[in-house]
């Protein structure tokens, strides 16, 4: 059988012994691939004999892209992953990057630097999120000889709810001797951590100077109340 076209035999005559021109060969192979990897057998004969020797060939290169990258579990800030080990590339796999995409402020393109897991473990939770946002990961494995590439988008996760922020611009309005209107602007949409139901208004009423009552809480639907 031919050799494949990147293996190339090269044979040199070299300086004879004892009247007989001496052989050496060497092979060489480009463009090695994984596939390339295995046991290298050389077989010399003559009429008297045949002897062998073999030497064993590891291509190493860097591992494959991971799959079946799954959401396992999800709080308001955090997002835990699991996904299969690829092939090691011949090389123990050293470690995982992470990267995100989507979120509050949203992440346009995929998140830089990349999240380094700092073990070989199949399994991480990414904290430091956005409550209520929308985001999606992928991982690429790492070992001695470089990075592989990353592998498909995981399925979508959404973090859970979380309190929102303090409504902005509060301000009262006198409407009458017995009327005062409470209006506030709307939750800035990064502060808002889910959908806003309803609000609290607490009321405290002095009774003398320096003296507060115990609040009073009364609920209202849009941005404005009256207390009467």
């Amino acid at each position: 059988a031919s050799l494949p076209a990147t293996y190339q035999v090269i044979e040199e005559e070299g300086a004879s012994q004892d009247g007989v021109p001496t052989l050496s060969s060497n092979l060489t192979l480009t463009q090695t691939q994984t596939s390339d990897t295995g046991d290298f057998t050389c077989v010399v004969t003559n009429d008297v004999d045949t002897k062998t020797k073999s030497a064993q060939l590891t291509v190493l290169e860097v591992p494959f892209m991971p799959t079946d990258v799954a959401i396992t579990s999800r709080t308001k800030d955090s997002v835990s992953l699991s996904w299969k080990e690829p092939f090691d590339g011949n090389d123990h796999i050293s470690g995982y990057f992470i990267q995100y995409s989507g979120g509050i402020p949203k992440v346009v393109g995929w998140s830089s630097p990349p999240i380094d897991t700092r073990g070989s473990g199949l399994s991480y939770t990414v904290g430091g999120l956005h409550p209520y946002a929308n985001y999606t990961f992928r991982v690429s494995a790492k070992n001695e000889i470089g990075t592989g590439g990353y592998s498909d988008s995981s399925p979508l996760a959404e973090t859970e709810e979380d309190v929102p922020g303090p409504p902005p611009d509060i301000s009262t309005v006198t409407e009458s001797s017995r009327s005062i209107r409470v209006q506030w602007s709307e939750v800035p949409f990064e502060q808002q951590n889910g959908i806003i139901t309803r609000y609290e208004v607490e009321i405290r009423e002095r009774i003398g100077p320096g003296n507060l009552q115990v609040p009073v809480y009364e609920t209202a639907t849009e941005r404005n109340h009256n207390k009467i």
